[in-house]
């Protein structure tokens, strides 16, 4: 069984859980997804996804179990999506990511169409809101997506996988496969 701790927004998390419950792989079928309210949980962890419109949709929560969220960055595998992709970047509240990251939370919804070849059979309608930019990208960083007006959309370090684009309202959930897939590989690691 995978345990997944989740910090954002409830409307987005719920979405979350949905999609979670929906995966068809034989890797996720015993997921077990929900909101991450104390430390305790922290220790059981296998994954950790944050996601939001705004900074302030984590940062209260991401602040306080920040301590204990750093120690056990090596044994976690992260997943921020939107805003939450944010929180990752070097500058931000949880360094784990070489590159920096900058939110610009006022702007409109707007749509982009995305390839991305490596979980992706075909193209795909994704949604931005807010505008997440990632810039400074250290060498160590995998740009999965890129986007000839937006930059990098998606990218992966090690067992870190950050999204610009709302993940939850685009209807190909791959992604998602795509990154529960580095969770329980990491998992599949440290038992073995």
């Amino acid at each position: 069984m995978l345990s997944i701790g989740m910090i954002g927004p409830p409307v987005l998390l719920q979405q979350n859980q949905k999609i979670f419950s929906q995966q068809t792989s034989f890797l996720t079928q015993n997921i077990h997804s929900f909101p991450l309210q104390n430390t305790r949980q922290i220790s059981a962890l296998d994954g950790l996804l944050i996601t939001g419109f705004h900074p302030h949709d984590y940062a209260r929560e991401l602040f306080r179990f920040r301590a204990h969220l750093l120690s056990r960055a090596d044994s976690l595998s992260f997943f921020g999506i939107c805003a939450g992709a944010s929180a990752l970047g070097k500058n931000q509240l949880l360094p784990l990511l070489n590159c920096k990251t900058f939110c610009e939370a006022r702007c409109s919804c707007t749509t982009s169409i995305l390839e991305v070849p490596c979980f992706s059979r075909s193209r795909f309608a994704a949604f931005f809101l807010p505008a997440v930019h990632f810039y400074e990208t250290g060498p160590n960083l995998g740009i999965l997506c890129h986007h000839p007006l937006r930059g990098p959309v998606i990218l992966r370090q090690g067992d870190i996988l950050v999204s610009s684009y709302a993940a939850e309202w685009t209807p190909q959930n791959e992604i998602y496969d795509y990154w529960l897939n580095m969770v329980w590989m990491l998992k599949n690691s440290r038992e073995n």
